[in-house]
């Protein structure tokens, strides 16, 4: 079975149908890996413009505390959406729904920053820190959304799980 990573509703559907293989779950593992990596090193996730050191440690360590607890937050919001065995599925689901989640929402998110950057840069504005402000809502909202997007579709897996009974 071929891994799809551009409709989690399908992913949702074989998961709970128990239709991922072991093989199928590892790529989209290292399918969300490459989906944060490759643009981050690829400088897609812009860094932070400021050249005054004082605001951008501050920001960057902000940002760090805010990805830091919005993770911990989103996990715990997802394993409780898990609940049908979450032994034994929540690594599971999470990990081949985080691919495509990921995907679309990191698209959109970024995308949309790139144009409000151009629609900044053709109104002149030169505040580098006014940059920096939106590209820290940009990457702390990526961040919240795909951990939203991911307890939903776990839910309704769940759901799906219960009717089928598998």
């Amino acid at each position: 079975m071929a891994i799809r990573l551009f409709s989690a509703k399908r992913v949702g559907e074989d998961l709970a149908a128990g239709r991922i293989s072991a093989a199928d779950q590892s790529l989209y593992l290292t399918a969300s890996f490459l989906i944060w990596i490759v643009p981050a090193y690829l400088f897609l996730f812009p860094a932070p413009r400021t050249l005054d050191a004082g605001f951008f440690w501050a920001l960057w360590l902000l940002e760090l505390a805010i990805v830091v607890v919005c993770c911990s937050v989103g996990i715990g919001y997802c394993l409780r959406n898990c609940r049908v065995d979450p032994a034994r599925n929540f690594l599971v689901d999470f990990s081949c729904l985080n691919a495509p989640l990921s995907l679309s929402t990191l698209l959109v998110v970024w995308g949309a920053y790139y144009v409000v950057e151009a629609i900044l840069h053709l109104a002149a504005v030169e505040s580098t820190r006014l940059y920096d402000v939106v590209r820290i809502f940009a990457s702390v909202a990526a961040v919240i959304v795909v951990f939203i997007r991911i307890g939903r579709h776990m839910n309704r897996v769940s759901l799906l799980r219960r009717r089928t009974g598998v």
